[in-house]
């Protein structure tokens, strides 16, 4: 990896002697170079001169190195500050494939099965509610089980994926307004949209996943991530807050509308300067380009990286291909269909020629993404190729990734 931190130094004299990003200095600050950078950097210019993002970086590495690394555009509308590929972004739900990973290292060391309920763990999801669109409520016929959690498929939502009667509650600062314990305490309060593990839907499962986590391993969350991936992965920032000294390299979120791309406010509230309440399990890491890469090629890699087994490569396999029920064929949001794309233990995963939603993935094809439009995928029958797209937008869109995906796939040929 040395020659790849060499490489990393960037290149100096983008910006105006005041530190700030001029008209012309939108080229990308290029640490890592490959022939197909030009390519690359020319179709993220094409979505900067467009307006449709104020800033990204982008990773892309193949056999078991990063090939390109960019930084483009403002890490900052508001302060003109340049983007770096060393910026901090909030990653929001990539934070969920690290917290499946540390729920399955518990996995592997005999401390849960797939299959128990989790109010074995956690007793007051024993008695849920299920939801009827005619605003009753009935008993569930099923428990939750903690490969639900993994897949989704529990019930739980997310205040933008409830009905519309319990948006309300699951957006309630008694909800989230205390530790992972209280959060999931008060969670069980709310009836579930659907019986368990009878259809898919996108909800706060990863934030119950990490107080599991805390439970079987005995340690906050926070602490076991740093301990047993954060530190051996040499992901130096990542976390639930940004480090002392670390302030300079946090980018901003912004706003995008019909002006194009405004300064915004962080849509989930977070400051991130300080130790949080709680520590979520579903969005609330921080990290940059290279520390997700580190966790990404581990993954790739079956579960090794730097000498060290992090997972069995059998149990990369459950995260990384279709776990959902014969009775759910694929996911969605409400009209977003999205052909022919399961979910496995922690990653999304393409499953079939998705046509008319991803049509430039390859079947096999992994990942998900976070809250302010950022992306990733990994594509394990391409030697491994990984892709990071990184920028603060909200609300949320597709724009690089749908730009970038096709564009990528096309190089490899060449």
């Amino acid at each position: 990896m040395m020659r790849y931190l060499i490489l990393g130094i960037l290149l100096l004299g983008v910006g105006n002697s005041d530190g700030k990003e001029g008209e012309s200095a939108k080229l990308a600050r290029t640490a890592m170079v490959s022939p197909w950078s030009p390519k690359v950097s020319e179709a993220v210019e094409v979505e900067l001169s467009a307006g449709k993002l104020a800033g990204a970086v982008v990773l892309v590495a193949q056999s078991g190195a990063p090939k390109h690394l960019g930084a483009y555009g403002l890490r900052s509308l508001e302060s003109g500050e340049s983007m770096t590929v060393d910026t901090i972004f909030r990653i929001h739900s990539m934070t969920k494939a690290i917290v499946s990973a540390a729920a399955l290292q518990q996995w592997e060391e005999g401390k849960f099965q797939l299959d128990d309920l989790i109010s074995k763990y956690l007793p007051a999801f024993s008695e849920m509610k299920v939801w009827s669109e005619d605003g009753s409520t009935t008993a569930a016929g099923d428990e939750i089980t903690v490969k639900d959690l993994f897949r989704h498929t529990s019930g739980l939502a997310y205040g933008f994926t409830a009905p519309e009667e319990l948006v309300g509650v699951y957006s309630s600062p008694k909800l989230w307004g205390g530790d992972l314990g209280q959060f999931c305490d008060e969670l069980a309060k709310i009836p579930l949209v659907h019986e368990p593990g009878q259809s898919w839907r996108y909800g706060v499962n990863t934030d119950v996943l990490g107080r599991l986590v805390e439970i079987w391993s005995g340690q906050p969350l926070d602490e076991y991530l740093q301990s047993e991936f954060f530190d051996p992965l040499k992901m130096t920032s990542t976390g639930f807050m940004i480090k002392e000294g670390d302030q300079v390299r946090f980018a901003s979120v912004h706003s995008s509308g019909e002006n194009g791309v405004t300064a915004g406010e962080d849509p989930l509230g977070q400051k991130y300067l300080l130790k949080p309440k709680m520590n979520s399990g579903g969005g609330g890491l921080v990290s940059t380009a290279m520390d997700y890469y580190q966790f990404l090629q581990m993954i790739a890699d079956g579960g090794e990286r730097f000498v060290h087994q992090f997972l069995k490569s059998e149990t990369v396999e459950l995260m990384t291909t279709n776990q959902l029920p014969d009775s759910v064929t694929q996911i969605f949001f409400d009209d977003e269909q999205r052909t022919k794309i399961g979910f496995g233990l922690g990653f999304s995963v393409v499953t079939g020629p998705s046509e008319g939603w991803d049509e430039a993935a390859p079947i096999n094809e992994f990942g998900w993404g976070g809250a302010a439009s950022c992306h990733y995928w990994v594509s394990p029958d391409d030697d491994n190729l990984i892709v990071i797209t990184l920028e603060q937008t909200v609300p949320y869109n597709w724009n690089l990734e749908r730009a970038m995906k096709p564009l990528v796939y096309e190089l490899l040929g060449q």
